[in-house]
């Protein structure tokens, strides 16, 4: 059960007041300037309790949402606990923000929504103003962007059409709007890359990057994936990509945490789009990664089929079964953060990455046996691969971790040509995989 406080005195808000300045006020016939916001709570709480800010209020807060004098669609900005909606068994991106209420400051943690109001905004703008905002609230280095801002955005390549009232944004045009926004967006088409489309797919949300998806005439936000285990995974070495079964969106025509599944659903919460819907997806990558997800992977799967650096070289453990891979884009501060928590199935291992200078952003590529995998989500090793390096430079990894043995490039670590040194473990353990990009309800 949810309950919400309601107080009808109007309120600002600062993304309604942004579309009402630049494009509701000019009209004769002209709405509320102000909103009224609604706050959430699973426990009944009183005033005076919101007002002391007794534990039970911060325990059972829910989130809030600001409902516009929009006509047909009044829901403004939403910030619902991820928890509320999303797929028991989603892996999910989520993003703090403080608000206050009564005087009281309150942390919620989820994913922006907000939904059209069909004349400043349409579906375009609002999957957009979601994904700039979990950016936005979750990373200093890139601004808060208001509706209006994010159409004129794409004012300047709105080829023959209007910027206002909206008629939406084409895939490059959103693409653009991401790299004025300090990104460097890709744009993927299941035409052009049929067989691996749904794979990166996973493989970019995996990494924490919200995506904005295009669907037949609509656009929704991506930023989360449900997987079955218990599927059994192709012979050889496969991805992890293969148990997926669903995709957690913000669709601004719906309730916020929609499942959009492989085949589709009619249960409640569900999106109505399936993965055969999605024809393209627009990555928002950081300025600093330069190699893409499939060109990481390429290079990947080289040197871990080479003679001289790959599995079969220096790991019967991972040669003698069919072996899974996970691949992700990470910070390498990230990375490191976690060493301790995770034990890196090796002391040796755990302080000679320590100690590595590593470039900002790595991709990773876990390895681990299929069994093990499935039922503890253990791994036996990863390749850490250099994201700023080109696309025919065949050795830019930075470690090849085996459970037997540890290949480290010290000299591209400095700075120099490549050096590589080796170290032999043992007692290896399988540990823990890296769980930094999504969290898990």
């Amino acid at each position: 059960p949810v309950r919400f406080t309601h107080s009808f005195r109007r309120s600002a808000d600062k993304d309604y007041r942004d579309t009402f300045s630049n494009f509701h006020s000019k009209r004769f016939n002209t709405p509320h300037s102000r909103c009224v916001r609604l706050h959430f709570f699973s426990e009944p709480v009183e005033e005076t309790s919101i007002a002391r800010g007794d534990e039970i209020v911060r325990k059972t807060y829910l989130g809030y949402s600001v409902i516009r004098p929009t006509k047909p669609n009044c829901i403004g900005r939403t910030m619902l606990v991820h928890t509320l909606r999303a797929d028991a068994s989603a892996h999910l991106a989520f993003c703090r923000e403080q608000v206050h209420l009564l005087g009281t400051r309150l942390e919620i943690e989820g994913f922006p929504f907000i939904s059209q109001d069909a004349d400043a905004t349409v579906c375009a703008e609002s999957a957009l103003w979601m994904l700039l905002r979990y950016y936005s609230n979750r990373y200093s280095w890139y601004p808060e962007a208001l509706p209006f801002q994010i159409t004129n955005l794409a004012a300047g390549h709105a080829v023959g059409r209007r910027v206002y009232p909206s008629g939406g944004l084409f895939s490059w045009q959103l693409a653009e709007a991401l790299r004025l926004q300090r990104f460097s967006p890709l744009i993927y088409s299941r035409n052009q890359l049929p067989d691996e489309f749904e794979h990166l797919l996973y493989t970019y949300i995996e990494s924490g990057l919200p995506l904005l998806v295009t669907v037949p005439e609509h656009v929704v936000t991506a930023f989360g994936h449900v997987s079955d285990y218990s599927i059994a995974p192709a012979t050889g070495a496969s991805y992890t990509s293969e148990f997926n079964r669903a995709f957690i969106i913000n669709d601004d025509n719906f309730f916020p945490y929609q499942t959009l599944r492989f085949n589709g659903s009619q249960q409640p919460g569900d999106s109505e789009f399936q993965f055969a819907d999605i024809k393209e997806f627009i990555v928002p990558l950081p300025e600093k990664v330069f190699l893409a997800a499939e060109q990481a992977q390429t290079a990947i799967e080289t040197v871990l089929n080479r003679p001289d650096t790959g599995v079969l070289a220096h790991s019967p453990r991972l040669s003698a079964n069919p072996h899974l891979r996970r691949l992700f884009l990470t910070s390498s501060r990230s990375f490191k953060r976690h060493l301790s928590k995770r034990g890196m199935g090796n002391q040796l291992v755990e302080k000679i990455y320590r100690h590595l200078p590593m470039p900002h952003f790595v991709w990773v590529c876990e390895l681990a046996e299929v069994s093990e995998y499935q039922k503890d989500s253990k791994i036996l090793g990863e390749v850490i691969w250099d994201a700023t390096r080109n696309t025919h430079e065949p050795d830019g990894w930075t470690a090849l971790h085996y459970p037997e043995r540890l290949l480290v490039d010290v000299g591209s670590a400095f700075n120099g040509h490549q050096d590589l040194k080796t170290f032999d473990l043992t007692g290896s353990v399988s540990y823990s995989l890296f769980q930094s990009n999504l969290h898990t309800l």
